[in-house]
Order: C-alpha cells, then structure tokens, then sequence
C-alpha cells in the first residue's frame, strides 16, 4: 500500500532545496543511470564519479543548513534578554521566490543603553539598503530655522511675512504634492498681478515680478473671484493658460483659489490675491483639495491682515521720524535749501526711488527753477538751476493746480517733465507732489522710478505727511522776508537788514559815480561757523554773532553802514574811501575780533574772521560791487581764514 505521508514528506525536502541543490539531485541521478546502464569503461567510470560528486555536493550543502539551523536554535527568547549585545531577525522579502527565505541577524543596542542616552532616537529606513537599519539622531534644525534673519536680528514686517508665507506654500505643496505653488497679489487699480512668492520644482518658473491681468487662469480667478480647477492642462496651450512658466512644463493639472480680505465688517468683492497650484498628474485635484486650500487661504487673510496692521504701525512710526529729522535740520539751520534738501532725504527713506528733484520759486530770476536733484543712476537728467516751463510741463501744472500726479508709464506722457528740451530716460513711473500752504504754493517734489506702476494713492497718502513740515518752514521763511522788508534793523544783532542794506548800497553807488567820489565794500565771514553751532547751539552762535556786529560797529563812522547779508556774514559799506583805506581797517578789525574774549557757558573764547574788500571804479553798478566783495572773500575762506584780501 502507497504511504502518502512519506510522499508528502519527500515533496516537503524537495521543495526545502535551492535551485542548485535541486539540479545537483536531478544530475546525479542521469548520471547514475547512464553509468548503470552503460558498457564502455570510458562512459560508465565518469558518469559513476560526476554522480558521486552531485551527492557529495548535496550532502555537504544539507550539512550546512542543518548547521545554520541548529545556530539559530540556540538563540532562545529568554537568553536574548539577558544578553547585553541584543540582537532582531530582519525578514528578507525581497529575496527570489525560488529561493528558501533568508533570515539574518542584526545587532541591536541594549535597554540600558538606550535609557542611559536623553536623545531620541530613530531607525531611519534607507530604500537602497534592505538589510540594515541606520540610528538618526533629530537636531534642533529639523524643528526650529536656525539660519533664518527674523531669528537672529529684529527684522520688519515685510520679512517677517515673506518667511510665513513661504512656510504656507512648502506646506501646501507637500500636501498636496504639487509641482508649483505660487501666491500673486492682485491689483485692480493698475491692472496687475505681482508675484509675492513661490515654492516649485521647476527651473523655468518666471522671473518676471510684474505682470497685466489677461486671459490666464490665474488672471480668471482675479477676475471673477472664483476658484478654477483644471484636470488635464493641453500642452499645446500650456503658454496661454499658465503664464508664469518662461518654457513648456509638462504640467496636467492647475488649480486656483481666491484670497479675500477686509478690515471691516463688510464683505469683500474683489480678491487681494490668488494661491496658484498645479500637478504633474493628471486628475490630480479636485473638490476635496479646493475645501483644503480653503483652509489654507483662511490662514493666509490672517496673516495679511496681521501683516497690514502692523505694517501701518511701522509706517507711521517711520513718518514721525521723518517728521521730527527735518524738524531738526531746521533748528540748526533754519534755510530754504536746508528745508528741502531734508524733505528730498526723507523721502528717499519712505518710497522706491530713482531720481528725486525739488523744484522752488527764484525770486531774483522771476521764474521756477530747478534747487536740488538726487540722480541715484548717474545717468543724463535735469540740472540744478534750469528753469520749469509752466505751461507745457507736468510739473508746471501741477504748480498751477496744486493737485498731486502720478504717471503709471512716461513712455505715455505727452507733454515733458519739466521743461522741453530735458534729457531724461522716457522710461519708468512718476509722482509729482505740491510743496504748499493753504494760502500759497512754494513747489513740487518730483520723484521718479525706472520701473512703470510703481506709486499708489498710499504713497502720495504718506508724501502729504512728510510735506507739510517743509511746507511750514517755507512758509514762515516767506513770512520772515515779507517781515524783513518792512524792517531796519535786524532783530538778533541790531545791525541793517539786508534788503535796507542792499538799497543804501545802491543809492551810495549812484552818488559816487555821479560825483566821482570813492566807496569801498567789505564783506566779513565768521570762521569755522559749524563749529560754534555744534559746541555751544544755536543762541551761543547768536552771542558770537551780537560780539562781532557790536565790534563792527564801534570802528565805523556815522554816516558808514553796517548790515546783517545773510545768517553768518556781515556787509560794511565805507563811504569816500579807496580799497587801500578800506584794507586798513580791516585788518585792524580782523585784530580787534581775534583778540576779543567771548565768554558763553562759563567757557571763554576767541573768533577769527575772513574779510573781502571792494572798491568802485568808474561806471561799476551796486551788484559787480557786491559780487567782487563777495568773491574774494570766497578766496579768503579758502586760504584758511582770519585773512584780508582785496579785489
């Protein structure tokens, strides 16, 4: 009777050899058989040997598996617990389906160990090796941005939302394992979609910030205010429908939501911005992602409106400061030039910039003309001193009409900046912004950009803010020459005001040129005036200055005039004497100043000053007087000070 049991039992070995094991039986027992069945010594000897050699082989190869076997078995649950050098089976099944299961051991630290270390620690699986398990150990980087700057330094609220937004839309992309996750704002007053930021796998991804709103999804969602899902994106109109990709990209699927937001309780109607994400697979979004997303752009809108509102704080803060710079530029030096030359600084501090040019009235020249320029391109632009056409120009009708102008694009400006034959850039942007009272206009400051749509109602908003203390000085420096006019005497040294002086000088030109008589004018500067003003302020320049007129006058005779030119020079008419006999006297003047104590703050000291000296000869007119006067006391300045010289 056939015994089942011993068959199953034989296919069981069978099946428990290899490959080659089991090609090792089957050859030996050909073999077996040809040598049996054989006659020729030649054949039966060798297929004998190679027959035997198969079972040695068989034999040997058992022998070690049972072996291996019995290794294994030593190996109990309860020794292994008590075994300082743990060990854990790692199962192999990647092995060949032909092949017996493999079983190896791999060595595992013990719980005392492990309990002895405070790190964390992680069996990290790496795909390319099957057999072995590497420890990692976590960092504080893998938690925490060590590198970022809003971490290491304060750092304003713009840099503190580029870096949350660009932690949202790697999160975004990981969920959802996009290709490219973009967040553009929309701006509906220029027409314009401006890349905020992104996070893509691709290297063709736009480099453009700026772009119109067109036919493009993203443009759709800006648009209508809709979200859009696209499931299978055609390559052949990929150009058209995804605008922010400079080459083709074989992306299949785009979705696009709308961001909202407002500060106050109404409802908003239009998007400020618009979260972009597409997929290299087709279908791969679809409702569930757009209730996703929508989760993400609630987060977003806080983040902007936690961005706005302490934007605004930071904002207001820089114009205070502003505000309180060209305040005290004034204190010190309380001038035209200095009012505007502080407003052009500030504002290149508040907005984007190029070039930034002032433009005042000139009284001498009866016309608007050109006092400061900041060309920060260094290319060909307007120059200080040219005069404003005020009928043909932007900037004349904004004097005219007092009314700030922004121009988007100067290519599309038909009329010139300032006057007609200017050689600028036609490129770029424009803000013109009036310089002016409630009852008058003093000027505009012009500032201009080398990109297009680059000012806002916001930045003329915050420009009107930083205008009006510059507007204030000029305004109370009008007041003080329209004051001046009707006065003498000047308040702060008791000696003729300017306009009085000027006027005497021209009636005792006339005299003298009609009479031949002589008249010499002497110019007298303070040295080192900045000084003064630093160490002792303001009133103790004024003290300086009460000294040096009181000196002035005590060495000129009655019908002699002294008069205060401007805020650290003086003017000495002398009448009927030569250039020779005016030297004289102020070289002894120059002594009689160096060697006089001046005591301010229980701190005494001595001035110098620098003199120039003119004289009439022939027809020569009240201004070439002034102006010979004026320039070789220039020259007297240069020389070092506490000098005299003589045209």
């Amino acid at each position: 009777m056939f015994d089942a049991r011993r068959l199953i039992t034989f296919r069981s070995w069978l099946n428990s050899l290899s490959l080659n094991q089991k090609l090792s039986v089957v050859g030996g027992v050909v073999l077996f058989l040809v040598g049996l069945l054989s006659d020729p010594w030649v054949v039966k000897v060798p297929s004998l040997i190679a027959a035997s050699a198969a079972v040695a082989y068989l034999a040997v190869t058992i022998r070690h598996r049972i072996r291996s076997e019995r290794e294994d078995e030593s190996q109990s649950p309860t020794t292994e617990e008590h075994n300082p050098q743990m060990k854990r089976l790692v199962f192999d099944d990647f092995q060949d389906a032909d092949r017996p299961y493999r079983v190896e051991f791999v060595e595992k630290k013990s719980t005392a160990s492990v309990q002895e270390r405070p790190e964390v620690l992680l069996a990290k699986k790496n795909p390319m090796s099957k057999h072995s398990e590497e420890p990692y150990e976590f960092q504080m980087s893998d938690f925490f941005d060590m590198d970022e700057d809003v971490f290491k330094r304060e750092t304003g609220p713009r840099s503190e939302f580029n870096f949350l937004i660009k932690k949202v839309l790697s999160v975004v992309k990981e969920v959802n394992f996009a290709h490219t996750v973009a967040l553009f704002w929309v701006n509906t007053e220029k027409k314009q979609l401006v890349l905020e930021n992104f996070v893509s796998d691709s290297k063709l991804f736009t480099t453009q910030r700026r772009r119109e709103i067109g036919l493009d999804l993203v443009s759709q969602v800006a648009a209508t205010g809709k979200p859009k899902l696209l499931t299978n994106v055609n390559a052949a109109s990929q150009a058209d429908v995804l605008t922010y990709y400079d080459g083709p990209e074989s992306v299949k699927t785009f979705i696009g939501v709308p961001i909202f937001y407002s500060r106050g309780p109404v409802q908003p109607r239009d998007p400020v911005a618009v979260l972009a994400v597409d997929c290299l697979s087709e279908d791969a979004y679809g409702s569930e992602t757009l209730g996703l997303l929508g989760q993400f752009t609630k987060l977003i809108s806080a983040l902007i409106r936690s961005y706005t509102d302490k934007y605004d704080l930071v904002m207001d803060s820089e114009v205070l400061r502003s505000i309180s710079r060209i305040r005290e530029q004034l204190k010190i030096e309380f001038t035209a030039y200095n009012a505007v030359r502080s407003l052009a600084e500030e504002t290149s501090r508040l907005i984007p910039w190029d070039y930034i040019s002032i433009v005042l009235y000139d009284e001498t020249r009866k016309a608007w003309s050109i006092q400061l320029v900041m060309n920060r391109m260094n290319d060909p632009y307007v120059a200080v001193g040219n005069e404003v056409d005020p009928h043909e120009s932007l900037v004349g009708m904004v004097l005219q009409s007092s009314i700030p102008k922004i121009i988007d694009n100067i290519q599309a400006l038909g009329a010139s900046r300032f006057y007609r034959a200017e050689r600028c850039d036609s490129r770029g942007s424009l803000l013109v912004m009036p310089i002016n009272s409630l009852n008058r206009c003093y000027g505009a400051l012009v500032v201009e950009s080398k990109d297009i749509k680059t000012y806002s109602d916001s930045d003329v908003k915050l420009m009107q803010k930083v205008v009006e203390p510059a507007s204030w000085g000029l305004e109370i420096l009008s007041l003080n020459e329209v004051t001046n006019n009707f006065v003498m005497l000047d308040e702060a040294t008791g000696v003729a005001t300017q306009r009085y002086f000027l006027g005497r000088v021209q009636e005792e030109v006339q005299r003298a040129n009609d009479f031949s008589s002589e008249i010499s004018i002497v110019m007298i500067s303070i040295d080192n005036v900045n000084d003064y003003i630093v160490r002792y302020g303001k009133e103790g320049f004024e003290f300086v200055l009460q000294n040096v007129s009181r000196m002035i006058k005590s060495c000129i005779r009655p019908y002699d005039l002294v008069g205060r030119f401007d805020h650290n020079r003086f003017a000495v008419m002398l009448v009927n004497t030569t250039p020779n006999e005016a030297s004289l006297w102020s070289e002894k003047l120059r002594k009689n100043v160096a060697s006089n104590v001046i005591n301010v703050e229980q701190q005494s000291f001595s001035v110098t000053i620098s003199v120039g000296v003119s004289g009439a000869t022939g027809e020569t007119n009240d201004l070439e007087l002034l102006e010979n006067a004026d320039r070789v006391l220039r020259k007297a300045i240069e020389a070092g000070g506490n000098i005299v010289r003589v045209f």
